[in-house]
């Protein structure tokens, strides 16, 4: 396909990398240390969404699956998610002046339905390689902009949000400045990316009747779907962590917050630099053992930061880009190994790609939770306390080495984990179809 469909197909990873990267790494310290919400509340504001997202998601995916459009099957849903996240996003910073459980709820509420107005985009976009394209390698490239573009939210998100959100005196101030910024930033990636995938083809598959439930067992009963799930929570989890615990560590344990943006730099740059080079690697030894080097050099990276302490700012910077270098991998793998199951359902000539990505992107979604959620418990359990905006608190030992654990080895530990899934997924070039499928055809202007 032209380059111009692979391009605009990634620049819709904007929007959602930056509805990912901005609440998981200042949602939690906005509500402790701006709302004076409890890390223990904190906690479960930020897992609720995930949670009703986790419900709904597979639903997104059997009914995109089932949509009949001039526009194909995913687009009309992607445009309502367009036209939707961009405002709840803003609105999630931009409330009115609440404090403790008042702001914990008026937070909760508007984060679950600016979740499922992710989900209404996200899981048709996630869709759409695995059956626009049988060519194995193909997916890898629309997978491979795709990282690049993460790289791009996360460099939004994780370094400008920041400075955006720092740079007015008032702390609540930054926030809604930052939220109304970032909340444009995802309106224009994501009219890209329906706008940009107009000239991708738009098979045609039989219609699917079964319920939830019935189209659930199916996919599990997917075998390389299945490990692969796993595996990509595993990941997920443990990047989201990492993600969440930066703010922390570097207002606490190293003494400045300005080194925030720093570290995420070093992280994003080479994530984004290096995605090419996992592709290449992936072609030389397949999918899932360049999957399996990412997660290794991810936890290195992660182990590293544990010993800020010892080696300082130094340590930190070559820590960082070691996990900027294994998030690369472990973002676009998954993904392309995804699609390739997406492809892989096709035999049967029904199309099952939008209840994949449903399930997928559920998964992702509580995985983030999970791992913010793990950095909260670490929080909760070694006494951080919380604080309101222009409040000073001073930490104990125990709660900096609480964190600075939490943001570092735990996620370390978890990304290893990956890899006892991923020993047992099996779908190769080789394995995967890659002729047309019976009864797959392009959607003409009448949508037939």
């Amino acid at each position: 396909m032209p380059r111009s469909v692979h391009a605009w197909y990634g620049s819709g990873a904007v929007a959602t990398g930056i509805f990912n990267t901005v609440p998981g790494l200042l949602l939690l310290i906005y509500l402790t240390d701006t709302l004076a919400v409890s890390p223990a509340l904190a906690g479960p504001v930020i897992l609720l969404p995930k949670l009703v997202d986790l419900l709904v998601s597979p639903y997104i995916g059997i009914w995109s699956d089932r949509t009949r459009s001039s526009w194909g099957p995913r687009r009309p849903w992607m445009l309502a998610g367009a036209l939707t996240l961009p405002a709840l996003f803003g609105a999630m910073f931009v409330g009115p002046p609440l404090e403790g459980n008042a702001a914990a709820l008026y937070v909760a509420v508007v984060f679950v339905a600016a979740a499922l107005a992710s989900s209404v985009f996200q899981v048709p976009h996630a869709a759409l390689p695995g059956e626009i394209t049988s060519d194995y390698h193909e997916r890898s490239t629309f997978n491979t902009w795709r990282t690049a573009f993460v790289g791009l939210a996360l460099m939004l998100g994780g370094a400008l949000a920041p400075v955006i959100q720092s740079a007015p005196g008032d702390e609540a101030a930054g926030y809604r400045l930052m939220g109304l910024v970032m909340g444009a930033v995802v309106l224009v990636s994501m009219l890209g990316a329906v706008i940009g995938t107009r000239r991708a083809p738009r098979p045609v598959f039989p219609h699917r009747t079964e319920g939830l439930l019935v189209q659930l067992r199916v996919a599990f009963a997917h075998r390389h779907f299945r490990v692969l799930f796993p595996a990509n929570l595993l990941m997920a989890t443990a990047g989201g962590t990492m993600v969440a615990g930066v703010p922390y560590v570097t207002a606490n344990v190293m003494g400045e917050p300005g080194y925030t943006s720093v570290l995420m730099v070093c992280v994003l740059v080479p994530l984004i630099a290096s995605a090419p080079l996992w592709k290449r690697w992936s072609v030389r030894v397949d999918k899932r053992r360049a999957a399996g080097c990412a997660a290794a050099v991810f936890a290195l990276g992660g182990l590293g930061l544990l010993l800020i302490p010892v080696w300082g700012f130094p340590g930190a910077v070559f820590s960082s880009v070691l996990v900027g270098v294994g998030l690369s991998g472990t973002t676009l793998l998954p993904w392309s190994m995804l699609a390739d199951c997406m492809a892989d359902t096709h035999g049967s000539g029904q199309r099952q790609s939008g209840v994949l990505s449903g399930v997928w992107t559920s998964g992702e979604a509580m995985a983030q939770a999970v791992g913010t959620g793990l950095l909260s418990l670490s929080l909760a359990v070694s006494g951080y306390v919380e604080s309101g905006a222009g409040e000073t608190v001073r930490q104990s030992d125990e709660a900096l080495r609480g964190m600075l654990i939490g943001s570092t080895l735990v996620p370390a530990v978890v990304m290893l984990c990956c890899l006892v899934p991923l020993a047992f997924y099996r779908l190769t070039a080789d394995g995967s179809r890659s002729a047309p499928e019976p009864g797959a055809g392009r959607e003409g202007a009448s949508g037939v």
